[in-house]
């Protein structure tokens, strides 16, 4: 439970920083409106979006697993 709730942390983080450090500036530059629109809205709201994908990650079982190659 413990590793679940650390891993969710760490997702929110990534996600958040991703979209207002990464995503966000890279669609503002590109110059074309709607992307400008979306690149400032990422820029915003990024750590929100990121600590909802968190909070989803820790509710839903967000559990990753390999898919098994059974013959």
């Amino acid at each position: 439970m413990i590793g679940k709730a650390v891993l969710a942390i760490v997702i929110a983080v990534v996600v958040g920083i991703v979209l207002t450090a990464l995503l966000g500036p890279i669609l503002i530059s590109v110059n074309v409106p709607i992307a400008e629109v979306i690149g400032k809205f990422f820029k915003e709201w990024g750590f929100v979006i990121g600590v909802l994908a968190g909070l989803w990650y820790f509710f839903a079982g967000g559990g990753f697993t390999w898919p098994s190659r059974t013959p």
